[in-house]
């Protein structure tokens, strides 16, 4: 039983492992001092008593690796598999370190511990520890180091119990709240709960007296003194940046730091000249993008340009109430943030300039309303620490990426490159940070380090979704259109598969996207990441060392994203491509049976509501830092990407697309613009969509609220989809305002709520910054009722009809309100559903029924909406569909083409003719079998030699009897794989999960695959005959010995793997996919070298330039890719096959 706490229960702490002497006179590392607690809750309260900490410290003393703790403990009381036993890769990690004498205190650092929380009958809280991992990749476990955290994971069931719409505090919510301010002790450590982000909590150990040390340590990551008027959600919000998924990469000095404002709907133009005297005015050492200023009390931002072509002498724009009524002259206050090396922080300055009129260019009259934020959430980051950043990777690029995804300090959001025109102090790695990044003011001598999220990056075509499609068909697009595109995708997809000609099937799976990303995964490793020879049975350092049966290990690839074991890569697209490249045929059962998985993805596409348009794309979205593009216009250059129609590579797009992001709910979230050309664009930006910053609005605000902090947007511009697509007039139709419908979850500043108790009480700072922080959780969450509601007032009134849209604009709300601190209110809640089931109410089958009756007992909602999990609810649901208004919805279209496909599938399989797959299952593949069968007949056929019989009692018939067994054993564990997964489904049951004997879902012939790569060349030296087989013979051990070693030196381990593999498949089952599972890369390797011998040189020729032409062929996937083809050999010699 796990430590818990009742309703009841006021202990000051909870304890999950008790303090004891032992502790302090042994300090154990971290690691093991997890695992120690972990392993002492699998006993109950009364058999805790018994046990003999001391002697556990002792024992966990003297071993390196925390792993072997779990058998060196619980062995004796027989639970030692009643625990979910730590994964291979960081048991891996402690074994090296080791054998390395790396520093294991230093590793520590690299420790994560990790807790479950659940609740149990009466509502008491059960925490659970899990096996310590690897930490999560963040600036927090960056900076701290992970052995000063536990992770809480709170289950989906917990966090919905933990927001009901209630007026008062449930028991469960007081439950978690007690549980959240009490110290959690592990042995002699205690930690306090102090950071959130969604439903995964953080708790940090501090030292005793910890409430003292727990409140320093909150104030060090986010200083309050200085952040004192910031409101408490947001103050929540910052902090919970520090557990962003990141990976660190290059620090950044705070003088290169540049603080600039943001871009609005009114900025005007200064020229660079100008600017430039401008900030050294204000002490500037560098000249900003953009800068602020006040002109008669009313603040303007200007960015560099050309103020006017025609008028060299004019420095700046301005709009005609800032020049009023001045006819020689006027003044200007310009403000920046400047960086004080004294101070060592961002301090204001400003500098006032007077500017006569001629030099400034009349802009007329000012845009009446509130400007709009232009540029939010998008800085620039320099081309030096762009590289900077791509060298710490060890990326390699022909074009520098154009975006960055990342985290500075408490900024976050998306760094562009500078235009080229900006190639000012080029050598120095500066970075723009504007207002709507800077999330928080840092302490003084702050170390910025840039925490990357992601990195811009080649696309490929996208698809059109569930959200979208009704969309499109409201603004004009025929559901004809779309479904037509979506049955010649998958058609022309189905016929290219059927294609016994493998040029032309290998063509069409080198353009699958998941091969792409996984072959530029590996491309992006070529900085001194090379194979690990263990993970090569035979291409290495001999045997590789034995593998437990965990499932992690089961599944475990390499880096190139082989099968650790069998090296069978782990996408279907590229073991088939391995295979044609070899030389089997499509025919090939195994290949066969490869394509069928992949024609059922492609057209399980359709019922999934996925239509593949090869003239789209996913990318992220960028404002224009020129300020050259026109309102509604963008521009997009690849650098790679191929129309999978015409199989023509494209560049620049110069034509009118479709916009939209997710999520959409109404009309106004797509939008038709045209794509142009830009000269000065053109040379810099790669795969990112630049978008203006002209108009009266950013294209992603209008685009549900979006921003461009890292979002992404689906492109459109597909001809027949774009021409039938009609903009929404947005002042005819503007966005519903829901605003009031909201309110704020907590109030107040940082000043207000905890500056008091900070300098007077620790303890009550620390328990009111936890629920501060824990306030999320107990916050209804609305965002699926109201997603439900949207989806149905869509599908039965229409997308423009006002109830939707209304819903649709509460559903993307609530989606950003734990974020913002706000939620639904409760009455807001009462009005809408009833508002709701009013509007249901009136809507009438074509025979005039009511859809609805009330009480409401079942929904009229389409099969493909109630038999998604996201729209459960309890109301259950009638699978009808029918016409509004004479129009079928689109998605009905569209599922009855996917099914239509589907069914003709399988009519097709239905009809293939029985006889010629059995005569297929019966063709032995010859090829495969020849090289143990030639070895076979040179030795075992003469006998009566010398050398020749020792060569056959002592190689190749031990090989063929444990090669013969291994065949059985593998379709044995095949057909009994179901029975042992119910089996461990059972068990974990009772035990919990990860404790059955094969683990999660275990490689169900992993254990054939250890007993083949145990029976290694190594072993096959020490192979002995038995007494009466030396007899039966007339020789001797000596000269078996002396004989098989000439044999097996002359064969060497790849000679002697390509056998085994040969071996097994002359012992297999013709056709059997046991060859293929165990022996992959062996497999194809005599495919290949039977293809040389047997083949014309016209044949040869061919195949060479099958692309990738040597996958199979020399070390798989290792150094360069070029031109499409993965090439390369190890450096590594032993792992490399001589070239066929």
């Amino acid at each position: 039983m796990a430590a818990a706490i009742t309703p009841v229960d006021f202990i000051s702490e909870t304890v999950i492992l008790p303090n004891h002497p032992a502790f302090e006179q042994t300090p154990l590392p971290w690691s093991h001092l997890f695992e120690i607690a972990r392993l002492y809750q699998v006993f109950s309260e009364e058999k805790r008593a018994g046990i003999d900490l001391a002697r556990w410290v002792s024992v966990a003393a003297k071993t390196n690796n925390p792993a072997d703790l779990q058998d060196l403990l619980l062995s004796k009381h027989g639970k030692a598999n009643q625990l979910a036993r730590i994964g291979s890769a960081f048991k891996e990690l402690f074994r090296r370190a080791e054998e390395e004498e790396a520093s294991l205190p230093a590793l520590q650092k690299l420790v994560g511990g990790w807790l479950s929380l659940d609740f149990k009958k009466g509502n008491i809280i059960v925490p659970r520890l899990n096996p310590p991992d690897l930490p999560r990749a963040n600036q927090l476990n960056r900076t701290y180091g992970a052995d000063r955290f536990i992770h809480l994971r709170l289950t989906d069931q917990l966090c919905s119990r933990l927001r009901p719409r209630a007026p008062k505090k449930t028991s469960i919510q007081k439950n978690f709240i007690d549980f959240i301010h009490a110290p959690l002790r592990i042995g002699n450590r205690l930690f306090y709960f102090f950071l959130r982000k969604e439903s995964c909590l953080w708790m940090v150990a501090s030292k005793e007296p910890g409430w003292e040390s727990t409140k320093s340590f909150i104030n060090e990551i986010l200083d309050l003194g200085i952040n004192k008027d910031m409101t408490v959600a947001k103050w929540a919000a910052r902090t919970s940046l520090l557990l962003s998924a990141t990976q660190a990469s290059i620090n950044i000095d705070a003088e290169n730091i540049r603080r600039v404002p943001d871009l609005y709907s009114d900025s005007l133009i200064i020229s660079e000249e100008f600017l430039s005297s401008v900030a050294n005015g204000l002490r500037l050492d560098y000249v900003p993008t953009c800068i602020e200023g006040q002109v008669r009390n009313k603040t303007l931002v200007w960015r560099l340009g050309v103020p006017d072509e025609a008028k060299k002498n004019c420095v700046i724009q301005l709009w005609e109430d800032q020049i009023g009524k001045a006819t020689t002259h006027l003044f200007i206050k310009f403000r920046a943030r400047s960086y004080d090396y004294v101070e060592k922080t961002f301090v204001p300055v400003e500098e006032s300039v007077s500017l006569l009129i001629e030099n400034c260019v009349n802009m007329g009259t000012r845009p009446p309303g509130k400007p709009e934020i232009m540029t939010d959430g998008a800085g620039i980051i320099s081309r030096a620490a762009a590289s900077l950043v791509c060298e710490f990777f060890g990326r390699k690029y022909d074009t520098l990426p154009s975006a960055y995804q990342a985290r500075i300090g408490f900024a976050k959001g998306l760094w562009i490159l500078p235009p080229v025109f900006r190639l000012l102090d080029s050598d120095i790695p500066w970075v723009e940070i504007r207002d709507s990044q800077w999330k928080a003011e840092t302490v003084a001598g702050y170390p910025f380090h840039f925490n990357l999220c992601r990195i811009s990056r080649p696309v490929s075509s996208s698809t059109l979704g569930k959200q979208l499609l009704p969309i499109l068909s409201a603004r004009g697009v025929r559901t004809e259109t779309i479904c037509s595109a979506l049955e010649e995708h998958v058609q022309s997809a189905i016929n290219d598969l059927n294609s016994s000609d493998p040029l032309r099937l290998t063509e069409f799976l080198t353009r699958s996207g998941a091969l792409k990303s996984g072959r530029r995964i590996i491309l992006n490793r070529l900085a001194g990441v090379e194979h690990d020879p263990a993970a090569y049975r035979t291409y290495g350092k001999g045997t590789a060392e034995s593998h437990p049966a965990e499932y992690v290990e089961s599944w475990a690839f390499t880096t190139d994203y082989l099968h650790n074991m069998s090296l069978v890569p782990f996408q279907t697209e590229e073991a088939i491509v391995s295979m044609l490249a070899a030389g089997f045929e499509p025919k090939n059962r195994f290949i066969v049976t490869r394509l069928r998985y992949i024609k059922e993805e492609k057209i399980s596409i359709a019922t999934k509501f996925k239509v593949p348009i090869p003239q789209s794309t996913y990318i992220y979205a960028v404002p224009d830092p020129t300020g050259t593009l026109k309102e509604d216009e963008a521009f997009l250059q690849f650098s790679s990407f191929e129309d999978q129609t015409t199989g023509i590579k494209i560049s620049t797009l110069i034509c009118p697309a479709i916009v939209s992001r997710s999520p959409c709910v109404g009309s106004i979230d797509a939008r038709k613009i045209n794509l142009v050309d830009n000269n000065i664009l053109r040379d810099t930006y790669f795969d990112v969509l630049v978008c203006s910053i002209q108009g009266k609005a950013s294209l992603l605000s209008l685009l549900s609220g979006g921003d461009y902090d890292g979002d992404q947007v689906t492109v459109v511009w597909d001809s027949a989809i774009v021409q039938q697509f009609n903009n929404i007039n947005l002042e005819k139709n503007p966005r519903v305002n829901i605003d009031d419908l909201f309110e704020p979850v907590q109030l107040g500043t940082i000043k207000e709520c905890l500056l008091d108790s900070y300098q007077n009480d620790s303890k009550e700072f620390v328990k009111t910054a936890q629920i501060i922080q824990a306030a999320g959780l107990f916050t209804p969450n609305d965002a699926g009722a109201y997603s439900i509601k949207h989806t149905m007032t869509e599908y039965v009134l229409g997308l423009d009809h006002p109830l939707t849209q209304k819903m649709g604009e509460v559903y993307v709300k609530c989606l950003d309100a734990p974020k913002a601190g706000t939620q639904l209110k409760a009455k807001s809640d009462v009005l809408l559903k009833k508002e709701y089931d009013n509007a249901l109410s009136k809507v009438q089958f074509p025979n005039g029924t009511k859809i609805i009756h009330f009480p409401v007992k079942r929904y009229p909602i389409p099969k493909y909406l109630s038999g998604d999990p996201k729209f459960s609810f309890n109301g259950a649901a009638r699978s009808i569909r029918f016409e509004l208004g004479g129009k079928p919805h689109v998605l009905d279209k569209i599922l009855a083409v996917g099914l239509k496909l589907l069914k003709n599938y399988k009519d097709e399989l239905d009809q293939k003719d029985i006889s010629t797959h059995k005569q297929r299952f019966l063709d032995q593949d010859k090829d495969l079998s020849e090289y143990f069968l030639e070895h076979k007949r040179m030795f075992e056929f003469n006998k009566t030699d010398e050398g020749s019989r020792e060569v056959w009692i002592g190689v190749l018939l031990p090989l063929q009897r444990e090669i013969s067994a291994i065949a059985k054993q593998w379709a044995k564990v095949v057909v009994e794989g179901t029975n042992s997964n119910v089996r461990d489904r059972i068990w974990e049951s009772e035990y919990g999960p990860g404790t059955g004997a094969s683990g999660k879902g275990c490689k169900i012939a992993f254990s054939v695959q250890k007993r083949y790569d145990e029976f290694s060349y190594s072993k096959a030296f020490e192979y002995l005959p038995a007494t009466e087989e030396l007899e039966r013979n007339n020789t001797d051990v000596e000269k078996v010995k002396m004989y098989a070693g000439l044999f097996l030196r002359g064969l060497g381990p790849n000679g002697y793997a390509l056998l085994k593999a040969s071996c097994l498949s002359s012992s297999s089952n013709p056709e059997s996919f046991c060859p293929y599972d165990i022996a992959f890369r062996e497999i194809c390797y005599l495919k290949a070298m039977a293809k040389k011998k047997n083949s014309k040189q016209g044949v040869l020729d061919c195949m060479s330039f099958r692309p990738p032409s040597s996958i199979v062929t020399t070390a798989y996937l290792t150094n360069v890719v070029k031109k499409g083809t993965i090439l390369g050999r190890s450096k590594n010699l032993d792992q490399n096959l001589a070239p066929i």
